[in-house]
């Protein structure tokens, strides 16, 4: 029998976003005039005309809409707040990663070190490599717990926290061909454009460099053989 350890969103967690989510949104709904009345008096409120179409209407159906579209809205939330959340099943043999219904398996076999990168549990290949990294809002504690119980090679840091070195434009120890990601990745995390900075993350890795972030800085590394 496989005996394994689940990380991720807690029962209360669940049962607030299930329950939460769709009554605030039909709550809001409800009271969609009253709100909407509200906010046209707040000077450059965005989206201020649509604000003032929904005060203008003179119709009792006008809540009952609003609750509708706020349970719909919920729901919806709920769906997503679900699939953005990490979920780790933890055996004995590998750890399983799920998130954005994208489902990650890897060996301990694989594995050189677990470590928490603040909100970031990031696994390390054999070579040093980033084999892995999400963020969860589970309790670093717990993840430790959780990954030693299963003898898992877990760090209290990242173990090459040593090599790292700051990136500057047109660094004199990288190629060109890294220093154009680097600075692409620059700008992405500028923008707060996070997807765009984890394909070049992924991009990057391809070349063989680990970034570390800090405050939109970016640290490198560079894979060993």
């Amino acid at each position: 029998m496989k005996i394994e350890t689940v990380l991720g969103l807690s029962k209360l967690d669940k049962a607030i976003i299930i329950i939460g989510g769709p009554l605030l949104g039909a709550i809001i709904g409800w009271f969609i005039q009253i709100i909407s009345s509200w906010l046209i008096k707040v000077p450059f409120v965005p989206f201020g005309p649509f604000f003032e179409w929904i005060v203008s209407w003179n119709s009792s159906w006008v809540s009952i809409i609003g609750v509708i579209v706020g349970l719909i809205a919920g729901i919806l939330f709920a769906l997503y707040a679900f699939s953005e959340s990490l979920r780790m099943t933890i055996t004995d043999q590998e750890v399983t990663m799920k998130k954005y219904d994208k489902e990650v398996q890897l060996q301990k076999s694989e594995i050189s070190a677990i470590y928490m990168d603040r909100k970031d549990i990031v696994v390390l290949g054999q070579k040093g490599e980033e084999l892995y990294r999400a963020q969860t809002d589970v309790k670093p504690l717990e993840i430790e717990a959780a990954f030693l119980e299963h003898r898992f090679p877990w760090k209290p840091q990242d173990p090459y926290q040593s090599d790292y070195q700051r990136w500057v434009p047109e660094h004199p120890d990288f190629p060109a061909s890294m220093n154009s990601l680097l600075l692409a990745r620059e700008k992405a995390l500028k923008e707060d454009d996070e997807k765009e900075a984890a394909i070049l993350r992924n991009d990057l890795a391809d070349e063989g460099a680990v970034i570390r972030d800090d405050d939109k800085r970016q640290y490198v590394r560079m894979i060993r053989g």
